[in-house]
């Protein structure tokens, strides 16, 4: 049996409760047992098939990553890469041009923020353990 590093562990754990939070999260606001403000009701409505597609690429290639880390398989290096490059540029379209900031407040934002910070520290810590030869 390999024994993983502890932090293995727990990104493989973050990332899965993480993605299924998100998923049910998603699922109670667009049934609407999630109460909206106006500005929330607008971004939700001004979102489009892409949108919601890449939300799912995102969730998926990170889950993605998660499972290829806790493999210790090399891969996860570039699926976790991978969800950042996705994260970061619809964190910027939809800053930009969804007004998702006016939607989400000051705490959504700062949330999106520590988020793409969570991603990037994995991302760093995985392209670490495939230096030190952990990951093959």
């Amino acid at each position: 049996m390999v024994k993983r590093p502890l932090l293995v562990w727990a990104v493989a754990i973050f990332y899965l409760f993480s993605t299924l939070f998100t998923l049910l999260s998603l699922y109670l606001v667009l049934g609407g047992s999630v109460p909206l403000t106006p500005e929330q009701k607008a971004y939700y409505d001004s979102l489009s098939a892409l949108d919601y597609a890449l939300s799912v690429a995102i969730a998926v290639t990170g889950l993605g990553g998660a499972v290829t880390l806790f493999l210790l398989r090399k891969q996860a290096l570039y699926l976790f890469c991978f969800s950042l490059a996705l994260n970061i540029s619809m964190t910027v379209w939809h800053l930009q041009a969804r007004s998702a900031s006016a939607a989400l407040g000051s705490p959504g934002t700062i949330g999106m923020v520590v988020g793409l910070g969570i991603v990037a520290a994995v991302c760093c810590y995985a392209w670490n353990l495939k230096r030190s030869g952990v990951l093959k």
